[in-house]
């Protein structure tokens, strides 16, 4: 059953309020068609990705346009002192390789470069620089450097997809070209997209995920 975007609208409001981690008194919340746009400011640029995954969460979302800006409650952090920080988060944080990563700080804008074998090490890096104090967004240019893709690939997804409650029952098809995952097929809701995501991501020797996926609600 189609749901009306007022009441989108009216639950993405709720849910971002109760999240108990994200200060929404600042976030604009519009929707067309199941099509979320967040606009205005938050604190932290970690408030942004939650505010994503939050309003992605709600049933009846189809896509989320993220366009949050950061706006400190303080005065600015020199961009030393942020990529000072931003190099001792990534050599705190277990998951990345260290020496691996190299921030670039302009202003407050984090780009981060060098190579890692794995995306969820990509991942892990953005995260860590996220929580930064005056870090206001990131570019992650980090290249995966992954190991040779097995030829049964796309089987070992599909045994993924059927092991997640969430996507046990979605219509999805796998294809591989290279290090590339090619989804293409229907999920029930946004969350049920990222889910997908993350688990071809998952499969070794994975660059590139190519998400074609289609929300039906």
């Amino acid at each position: 059953m189609h749901k009306p975007d007022h009441l989108v609208e009216s639950d993405v409001r709720e849910g971002l309020d109760w999240d108990p981690l994200l200060d929404d008194s600042r976030i604009v919340v519009k929707v067309k068609d199941g099509r979320v746009t967040l606009s205005g400011a938050v604190y932290t640029y970690p408030e942004i990705v939650r505010a994503s995954q939050d309003a992605g969460d709600v049933r009846g979302v189809i896509e989320v346009d993220n366009e949050l800006l950061v706006g400190l409650a303080g005065g600015a952090v020199a961009d030393v002192e942020v990529a000072e920080d931003c190099v001792d988060a990534l050599d705190a944080d277990r998951f990345v390789p260290k020496g691996s990563v190299t921030p670039l700080v302009t202003d407050g804008w984090v780009t981060l470069g060098g190579q890692v074998r794995r995306h969820f090490q990509k991942v892990a890096a953005q995260y860590a620089v996220g929580k930064v104090d005056g870090v206001l967004g990131i570019t992650n240019n980090l290249v995966i450097d992954s190991d040779p893709v097995p030829g049964d690939v796309a089987d070992r997804i599909n045994r993924a997809f059927r092991r997640n409650a969430i996507l046990d029952d979605s219509q999805i098809d796998v294809s591989s070209n290279g290090h590339t995952i090619q989804l293409a097929g229907i999920v029930g809701s946004w969350y049920a997209k990222e889910e997908a995501e993350e688990a071809a991501w998952a499969a070794p020797g994975v660059t590139d995920v190519v998400d074609n996926l289609i929300i039906v609600r």
